[in-house]
């Protein structure tokens, strides 16, 4: 009897144990391959033939892989290569890689430091620019896009987004998706350190690099190893990463992508997500092999393949929001603190707080995103300018109140015109020649010289930036004062007409 009893508790033991392996088993995430492929013109590949994105397109097609490619907006303008890529079956995504260049910038009518080379952070990222020349880049990149495919992109990338061009980006042209560079500390001039190590998550209105509640999922780029990229700077340490031209320099193969990637499918996350890519024509040339193991062990292991868009469409129908936890090897990501005990790190995110070029532009040769305290600023709910507006108009009404004739309107607005023609005066020495007139826009010039000559056309992107101007501080500020006029003497005649 003992012993039936015994065979009878060791048959439910052993069913327990193989259920709760299985359910383990069924609980094991998602798993999830994105694959990224940003294009710049041919003018900086390394193979500047059609066979770099040849190889690369190929190897996705043989496949039958889904993959997003993100269009540099320079290469709108190579017919050819513009024709290989509307060639893409349609599995594969279209995007926009949002780096600025020279070409881009003048057609913009947005200057450009020429004396930098391309990929410096001062010029190559939208942060570089003042809040309107953010938005001139953007729109005409967008409409360039549409007028080449017909709608608008849901998915944009670039190393760095500042959080303005984001928030721009996804309110006017509802982007879905949106990939930034992995933690870095030092390496190709910048640093970004500080987001969710490794996985996706939606961001906070004021700063890509915290949780929050943006619409717009970012994915990364060359995802680190958790340790091993941790301590150090430059790329000996940011090369251990999923990236092949980076973890083949460190004389490593596919059975440390295979190693990476697992860890980024980690079982105690709903969804594990890797972004697989390699830039066209530059890190592609040489590296092709190794990116094709890296798309053949996504087949063989079955990895769902997705792209930008459909990677946030299938985030938002498992978690809705950001997962309240996520868990990579030792590193805990929750939407308030990214923690990693075994490597003695705390990352708190802020509410409302910003990266400064979230208000202004920044030039600097080396960017430096770090989260941390001596970093960030914080948000403003009303910005000064906007406070400036306000003064400027109550002004306006007291001056309406004290000078209730109508003649003071007239005299602030001729004010008003004269200081903005004297802010577009513009003199410079060419050659030689001396220049003197107005700057209707950033490079359009009417004006004439001292040897008679009349000008009117735009001048090069160097001579319209170093020409001379008057520094009128305040002058937006008239039109608003004019504007509080305006609404006085509305509002007066308003309650004349009530009163009769």
């Amino acid at each position: 009897m003992i012993n039936k009893i015994i065979k009878i508790l060791s048959v439910f033991v052993y069913l327990l144990f193989f259920t709760l392996i299985y359910s383990s088993k069924a609980r094991a995430s998602e798993k999830y391959a994105t694959i990224v492929n940003p294009i710049r013109s041919r003018k900086l590949w390394k193979d500047k033939t059609f066979k770099p994105i040849e190889d690369q397109y190929k190897a996705i097609d043989d496949l039958d892989l889904k993959a997003t490619w993100l269009i540099q907006n320079d290469v709108f303008e190579d017919e050819e290569l513009m024709e290989k890529i509307k060639q893409f079956n349609d599995k594969q995504e279209l995007g926009i890689f949002l780096e600025v260049s020279k070409n881009l910038a003048l057609k913009s009518r947005v200057y450009f430091d020429e004396q930098r080379p391309w990929y410096d952070p001062g010029v190559v990222f939208l942060s570089a620019y003042g809040r309107e020349d953010r938005i001139k880049l953007i729109d005409r990149t967008m409409r360039d896009f549409k007028n080449t495919f017909g709608y608008f992109p849901k998915s944009v990338g670039a190393w760095w987004i500042d959080s303005y061009s984001l928030n721009y980006l996804e309110n006017k042209y509802k982007i879905k998706s949106a990939l930034i560079v992995a933690d870095q500390k030092t390496t190709d001039s910048y640093g970004v350190w500080g987001q969710w190590w490794g996985y996706p998550y939606y961001p906070a209105k004021n700063n890509i690099l915290a949780p929050g509640n943006s619409k717009t999922l970012i994915i990364q780029w060359a995802l680190r190893d958790p340790q091993l990229a941790y301590f150090g700077e430059g790329p000996k340490i940011s090369n251990y990463s999923l990236q092949a031209n980076d973890y083949i320099n460190q004389d490593l193969d596919i059975k440390y992508f295979e190693k990476l990637a697992n860890i980024y499918f980690d079982p105690r996350n709903e969804i594990g997500q890797v972004t697989v890519g390699l830039e066209t024509g530059i890190e592609s040339v040489g590296y092709i092999d190794e990116y094709k193991k890296q798309l053949q062990w996504i087949k063989d292991n079955k990895i769902n393949d997705l792209s930008m868009t459909e990677m946030e469409m299938k985030y938002r129908e498992k978690y809705g929001e950001n997962p309240d936890e996520i868990k990579i090897e030792e590193w805990k990501m929750t939407p308030d603190f990214r923690e990693n005990i075994k490597l003695s790190e705390r990352t708190n995110y802020k509410k409302n707080y910003v990266f400064a070029d979230y208000y202004k532009k920044d030039e600097h040769s080396f960017l430096n995103r770090v989260y941390e305290d001596k970093n960030l600023i914080k948000k403003s709910f009303f910005s000064k300018e906007i406070l400036l507006n306000l003064l400027a108009i109550i002004i306006g009404i007291i001056i309406a109140k004290i000078w209730p004739k109508k003649r003071w309107v007239v005299i602030l607005f001729f004010v008003w015109v004269g200081l903005l023609l004297a802010a577009r005066l513009r003199y410079s020495v060419i050659g030689g020649e001396k220049m003197f007139g107005f700057l209707i826009d950033n490079f359009r010039f009417l004006g004439i010289t001292n040897k008679g000559r009349i000008i009117n056309g735009d001048l090069s992107n160097l001579v319209a930036k170093s020409m001379l101007k008057l520094d009128i501080k305040g002058i937006f500020l008239i039109k608003w004062i004019v504007l509080g006029v305006l609404v006085a003497k509305i509002y007066e005649k308003f309650i004349k007409t009530r009163k009769n």
